[in-house]
């Protein structure tokens, strides 16, 4: 079963930012109060948010994981120091899997992708019951997050196990009916006709053939209609 895409923002979701402003100096948290994400170099500085690893390590056995995330415009070094912190903390996981834009919805593709993210800016909102909403009263931590997700996966694959065995199943005894159909138009044939060896071959093939569909579809005696 193919994985459905879940997306991690990183800011407030994986990186806890404040722990980023804590280390600035004094003189650097004068100068950029109020925008403190255009301190260069200060991405790479984060620390993780608590259970946000062993979140990711445990979501990643279930989905097909990316980061989705956006980067200050006006600070150039947010962009590599993004790049910097996933390699340090989670580059096992996202290696060549990081999406920085300010357009999130463009990887809304309308295939069940998720998303995880603290707020609903750049297109996050455009994924509307499939955005985890994190920090939110419903998603408060990881604990929720990964409740949440991990349940939606098992029930996913039980509904496209379901649904994989019934259009099998309906295709089988479509095939069956089919196969039936000309197996009785042959055997009028024969009674209508004087019976030819060419005939009897076809009656023969459509028979075995109309035998093989009923084994698949799980008739253990495969000559239980047909005595060929």
């Amino acid at each position: 079963m193919e994985k459905r895409k879940l997306f991690f923002d990183m800011d407030g979701v994986l990186v806890n930012f404040q722990s980023g402003i804590d280390k600035l100096s004094d003189e650097a948290k004068r100068e950029y109060e109020g925008h403190y994400d255009d301190v260069p170099g200060i991405f790479s500085q984060m620390d993780p948010m608590p259970g946000a690893i062993e979140a990711v390590h445990k979501l990643k056995e279930h989905y097909d994981v990316y980061i989705l995330s956006t980067a200050p415009w006006g600070n150039p070094t947010a962009w590599s120091d993004k790049l910097l912190w996933i390699k340090k903390y989670l580059g096992d996981v996202f290696e060549k899997r990081m999406v920085l834009t300010h357009c999130k919805n463009l990887l809304n593709c309308g295939n069940g992708e998720f998303l995880i993210d603290d707020n609903k800016k750049h297109g996050a909102s455009e994924f509307g019951e499939r955005h985890i909403h994190f920090g939110s009263e419903r998603f408060p931590g990881w604990n929720s997050v990964v409740e949440f997700l991990i349940a939606e996966a098992s029930m996913d694959q039980v509904l496209t196990g379901k649904l994989k065995h019934a259009l099998i199943t309906e295709s089988m005894a479509n095939k069956t009916i089919k196969a039936l159909d000309a197996y009785m138009k042959v055997l009028n044939r024969k009674c209508d006709e004087d019976y030819t060896s060419e005939l009897g071959e076809e009656v023969m093939e459509i028979a075995s053939l109309t035998n093989r569909w009923l084994a698949a579809t799980g008739e253990r005696n495969r000559n239980k209609y047909y005595d060929i």
